[in-house]
């Protein structure tokens, strides 16, 4: 039986946050079109909440991000930590 480590689950955990961050950014980038394609007019008053919504959401991939970033730091120095004490 394999035992599982800090480090793979910490790369495993990784590998979910990119795919959810991926499937966010996407979903951002569609909604920023749609404001986009929909600017401010006669019969459309609601931009300023799309645009609230849409910082909001913003603000949430880049805590994701950062998040995904300090774990990506993490991995690399349990490699190299595990690089120095097996030698």
């Amino acid at each position: 039986m394999a035992l599982v480590t800090a480090h793979d689950a910490l790369t495993y955990s990784l590998k979910w946050d990119q795919a959810q961050f991926a499937e966010e950014a996407e979903r951002l980038a569609e909604q920023a079109a749609r404001i986009a394609a929909n600017p401010p007019g006669a019969g459309r008053n609601t931009v300023s909440g799309d645009l609230a919504r849409l910082i909001q959401e913003a603000a949430f991939l880049l805590k994701r991000a950062a998040t995904i970033e300090a774990g990506l730091e993490a991995v690399r120095l349990m490699g190299a930590e595990a690089a120095t004490t097996e030698q």
